[in-house]
């Protein structure tokens, strides 16, 4: 079975995340990015570059790149410029963003991979359809669909899902797949109070619903801050969030977004979520001025600035699996040195150096109380990251973040435990296979064997299947991760 996927040079995604959304990073976009804007104008081509790590690092899967502006006249130029610099540069895949097929057909023979197309439609005469078909066919690329057709920009859910078969009916003629499809079924501001646009929210989630049951080997999109333009900064973030969430569980595979700017749907205060829940699902008459008076009043106290904090007065161990979850990495390390001092049944001094603490005992003392640390708090904590994840609740960008503070901690927790030397338990070969970047998953696998009694050859990240090959016929294992 043929699974889609874009690709950079050096990294392949899929197209369908499990779970869900496939996020693209909408910051290297010159319609939507004041910083992109003013790096193309001023032809600062390396700071586009680190806008662009920004947002991988922040957990983008791939990135929209758009570099037209009024101000100058050489976009393809530009573009074709860019694209080479980001394709030797990012390993994430890329979005070719432009409205002039020409640009986008110049950016797509620049790139070593299979880039997606940012869009197509039928709008007025088909032409930039009938222009962007004939590459997609070419070079098997999918193509952001909007949902936009002879008669304009479709509103209604039963709108949404004429013009997604529409534009699937005329792919056909090129011998287009359905997977090949990436409908945006569209999302209208909520800002505006107007009768039209009341039912917007709902009736972009009702479109994605009826698109994915009717082509449900395509794939949907939404650029997500569409939904909240005009609002303020704070209420956009919470709209922008809810409305994220809610699109999941509707069935979005892929969100245009700034991951940054997204909190994470728990952490959205209850009142918050009604106040929201209620302009996006239309549930009172006034809710559009509820929310603009809330967000006037709230300031700071806004789930959108609000901090989360760590309370002084709980156990290390508490405290060690609350910054996991919650993603706070500084003061990791203390929190669990502490969390093991705790479970030490003999008295243990500690000492601090330049900041840091350490315990001043032998491993043969400490190795259990650091057993005891992982198994009962560290572990626990990322266990209830993945549930979290699972179940839409969070997006990957936080997953990752609670992932480094679970890498901080436990290569301090590693300085406690005791290994046994000149015995094993069995051998296990591991690696993340070439393409995945992400080891801190790996790296846990590898502490718990080796902590364990396991022999562990550790491979190291982006490991080619030749390369794995060849380990297994060295060493034998008796597992491979």
């Amino acid at each position: 079975m043929k699974i889609p996927r874009i690709s950079s040079a050096l990294k392949a995604v899929e197209l369908r995340q499990v779970p869900a959304p496939l996020i693209i990073g909408e910051r290297l976009n010159t319609q939507g990015s004041k910083r992109a804007k003013q790096l193309v104008l001023s032809d600062d081509f390396d700071g586009l570059i680190d806008l662009a790590r920004e947002q991988v690092e922040d957990g983008a899967h791939c990135l929209d790149v758009c570099v037209a502006t009024t101000e100058r006249a050489d976009e393809l130029e530009f573009m074709r410029k860019l694209v080479k610099r980001l394709s030797l540069e990012i390993d994430a895949p890329l979005v070719i963003d432009s409205t002039d097929p020409k640009v986008i057909e110049e950016a797509i023979e620049q790139i070593p991979g299979r880039p997606m197309i940012n869009s197509i439609n039928l709008e007025g005469d088909g032409s930039r359809f009938h222009r962007l078909a004939p590459l997609m066919a070419k070079y098997g690329l999918p193509a952001v669909a909007l949902c936009i057709g002879p008669k304009g920009m479709a509103k209604t859910p039963q709108e949404k899902v004429e013009t997604a078969e529409l534009l699937y009916e005329t792919g056909k003629k090129y011998g287009l797949r359905e997977d090949q499809f990436v409908f945006d079924v569209l999302t209208f501001t909520l800002a505006t109070g107007e009768a039209e646009f009341l039912d917007a929210g709902k009736n972009t989630l009702d479109g994605i619903r009826l698109v994915k049951q009717r082509f449900p080997d395509s794939f949907t999109v939404l650029g997500l801050s569409n939904i909240s333009f005009g609002l303020s900064p704070a209420a956009r973030k919470i709209l922008n969030s809810v409305f994220l969430y809610h699109a999941v569980k509707a069935g979005l595979d892929c969100a245009i977004v700034n991951a940054k700017e997204i909190i994470p749907y728990p952490e959205i205060s209850d009142q918050e979520k009604t106040l929201i829940e209620n302009l996006i699902f239309n549930k009172t008459q006034n809710a559009l001025a509820d929310v603009i008076v809330h967000f006037e009043k709230a300031g700071v106290s806004s789930s959108a600035s609000k901090k989360v904090e760590v309370d002084p007065t709980w156990s290390a161990a508490r405290r060690a699996n609350f910054r996991i979850v919650n993603r706070l990495k500084d003061g990791i390390e203390k929190d669990v040195v502490l969390a093991i001092k705790e479970k030490i049944s003999q008295d243990v001094s500690l000492e601090e150096s330049n900041g840091a603490i350490t315990i001043k005992a032998k491993k043969e003392t400490t190795h259990q109380a650091a057993i005891q640390t992982l198994n009962d708090d560290l572990l626990p904590a990322m266990k209830e990251v993945g549930d979290k994840f699972g179940a839409g609740e969070l997006i990957l960008p936080f997953v990752l973040k609670s992932a480094e503070c679970m890498k901080a901690a436990v290569v301090e927790l590693e300085k406690y435990l005791l290994k046994e030397e000149g015995t094993s338990k069995g051998k296990l070969v591991l690696g993340t296979v070439y393409g995945d970047v992400h080891d801190i998953g790996k790296n846990l696998v590898k502490t718990i064997f080796e902590n364990n009694g396991y022999t562990v050859y550790d491979m190291g990240k982006q490991v080619p299947l030749q390369k794995f090959v060849e380990k297994i016929s060295e060493v034998k294992p008796d597992a491979v991760g």
